[in-house]
């Protein structure tokens, strides 16, 4: 029987995927923090590791991944998040190891969506990225994004200016082009939406 370790802080997120895998023929172990799931790895020897990426104080299910794979350079991984776009936290797609699946909770409401991301992994050199159906901060390139999170942060046009070097013509046709691309509508409230849709992609919502 194939064996899997799915390791999520939140355990009726590890319980429903660990049932779903379970459905399929795996013999699935269970870990709410990064400590237990490498010890459930050494034990078990799985193919599959499905780890959320944010675990709560300390590791990271990306730092999980990595120390597993310096032990099982072939084990097969599929990473969970609450972020449609890990860019949002500053981070880019570079912080993802290779040949992972990577798959948004909302998507989980599927099981479609779990067999499709652990197929791929499976599947050596496949590399599969599962969004949500929010598609605002998708659309914006990661150099918008950081903007996004200056104009977050409550920062003026002449600060993100200083910040990048430019000119405050420059971060205006900015925000407008970022404005458009996130389908918001124009007027005295973009600002403040484009803030709403930041802090919305960082809570999962």
């Amino acid at each position: 029987m194939r064996r899997a370790v799915v390791v999520d802080d939140e355990p009726l997120i590890c319980s429903i995927i660990a049932e779903i895998l379970e459905s399929e023929g795996w013999e699935v172990a269970r870990a709410h923090d990064a400590l237990t799931a490498l010890t459930v790895v050494r034990e078990s020897e799985p193919a599959l590791i499905v780890a959320d990426i944010d675990l709560g104080i300390g590791p990271t299910g990306i730092d999980v991944v990595q120390r597993v794979r310096a032990e099982i350079p072939d084990i097969a991984v599929v990473f969970i998040t609450n972020l449609s776009d890990p860019r949002i936290t500053g981070k880019n797609w570079d912080t993802i190891p290779e040949n992972a699946s990577y798959i948004v909770k909302t998507e989980l409401t599927s099981t479609n969506a779990l067999r499709q991301a652990v197929a791929s992994a499976l599947d050596s050199g496949t590399t599969l990225r599962q969004m949500s159906a929010r598609k605002n901060v998708q659309a914006l390139s990661t150099a918008q994004i950081s903007v996004l999170r200056s104009v977050s942060a409550g920062k003026s046009n002449e600060d993100i200016a200083a910040e990048r070097g430019t000119t405050v013509r420059a971060v205006e046709r900015m925000l407008g082009r970022m404005i458009d691309a996130a389908a918001i509508p124009a007027g005295p409230t973009a600002r403040v939406q484009l803030a709403r849709m930041y802090w919305g992609e960082l809570n999962g919502r």
